[in-house]
């Protein structure tokens, strides 16, 4: 259950979902608009939720509210808390050096090493997995050169620009 919370707080968006659902009952329209998030990333993500018995759903009238399954909300409280504790020790780390004249900045981000499995997708492009210690992340790309990151939702995130330079250096 643990491993099945940590990916489901992967993502910034779904944390904070997850966050605003743990002060209370929301419905996916409240949550697009107060998370200014597209509208349909809360009912694809609650809906995942719910099938994996972390939100119940309740319908009132034509609005559906969710909220955090009372069995699990310590579970999910304490994934929550230890995820945000990680983002700020990640924030911390961030120091700025001064070089000579110039101000470099050294962050821990960049010593990602991630393992990267290239799969033919059947649909003229290509999927790429990367793997690093306690996470996976799914990357499109088309034939077109478009990027895709399943994660974080995004044409360019810090996954697409590691493949990008690790593709560039030919180690995929």
């Amino acid at each position: 259950m643990e491993t099945i919370l940590k990916k489901l707080v992967s993502t910034g968006e779904r944390k904070n979902i997850l966050s605003k659902l743990l002060k209370g009952p929301c419905c996916c329209e409240d949550l697009s608009e107060e998370l200014n998030i597209s509208k349909g990333l809360p009912p694809r993500f609650l809906k995942l939720c719910t099938s994996l018995n972390i939100v119940k759903r309740e319908r009132t009238g034509h609005k559906v509210y969710y909220s955090i399954n009372p069995e699990n909300y310590l579970k999910i409280y304490t994934v929550l808390s230890n995820e945000n504790k990680k983002t700020e020790e990640k924030k911390s780390l961030k120091t700025n050096i001064k070089k000579d004249e110039f101000q470099t900045t050294l962050s821990v981000e960049n010593t990602k090493n991630y393992e990267i499995n290239k799969i033919n997708n059947g649909f003229g492009g290509t999927t790429f997995i990367l793997t690093g210690d306690d996470t996976s992340f799914e990357i499109f790309k088309t034939g077109a050169e478009n990027y895709w990151c399943v994660s974080c939702q995004s044409e360019n995130c810090e996954h697409i620009l590691y493949l990008k330079k690790a593709s560039s250096k030919n180690r995929v």
